[in-house]
């Protein structure tokens, strides 16, 4: 038996020896000899020196790769809603403008090259003095593009022009429901359903356009005019 001075010294020194599949590996001590070690055990604790055996012995890990990119449509939709947030905190009109130019922009834009042909000849009809001819295009628009909110904003506002009044707040309230935040959609659909008598209605979208948008300094007169003329004035 070594003495315990003798164990004392052996232990400085400890190495792992591997004697073969059959045989396992051991933990030799100068001094006691070897110990077999239970496989996949750690024979040594990490960092002073020791090393993992068995099966859990591995090279050591790679980077984590990088997460996939976004697709397009990931992408805008974050875009978006920054967009929307900085609108909605604007400090005043003139910053409130320039987000709502960016929107808009963002907005007309189908993903299409034959959408966005379409619509701007419709645009060009309108503007032309031939509206029949632009709702013929814009009928195709929405037909080809059901899911492009802008289409059917489009669409209404010529059917507006037209006396349309049905069919334009159907229009607008598909658009409202494809696209939540279209804040210029809710203030139209308001004003329709306030000359079409419905005045809770389109108190109601002038409040929702006015949340997504507060700088619309003439359109939250009119909300105030019409929440007088729907609660009264507050006592």
């Amino acid at each position: 038996m070594p003495t315990t001075q003798g164990l004392a010294q052996a232990m400085d020194q400890p190495s792992i020896e591997s004697f073969g599949e059959d045989e396992g590996e051991f933990l030799f001590i100068p001094g006691i000899g070897r110990i077999p070690l239970p496989p996949g055990s750690r024979a040594l604790g990490p960092g002073i020196g020791g090393r993992e055996l068995g099966p859990e012995r591995r090279a050591p890990s790679a980077a984590a790769p990088p997460p996939p990119p976004k697709d397009p449509a990931e992408r805008r939709a974050e875009e978006m809603a920054r967009l929307y947030l900085r609108l909605e905190q604007a400090e005043d009109e003139r910053e409130a403008k320039g987000l709502t130019a960016a929107i808009v922009s963002r907005w007309s834009q189908s993903q299409s090259d034959t959408i966005d042909l379409l619509a701007a000849r419709a645009l060009a009809a309108d503007a032309g003095g031939a509206p029949s001819l632009a709702l013929r295009l814009l009928d195709y628009v929405v037909a080809l593009a059901p899911q492009w909110a802008d289409g059917y904003v489009r669409r209404g506002k010529v059917r507006a022009e037209q006396g349309d009044d049905s069919g334009a707040i159907a229009d607008l309230e598909t658009a409202a429901r494809l696209e939540p935040k279209r804040f210029d959609a809710l203030a139209a659909l308001g004003a329709l359903e306030e000359k079409t008598g419905d005045k809770k209605r389109a108190l109601a979208s002038y409040r929702k356009s006015l949340a997504i948008s507060p700088q619309q300094d003439s359109l939250r007169k009119t909300e105030e005019r019409l929440r007088i003329e729907v609660e009264g004035r507050d006592i």
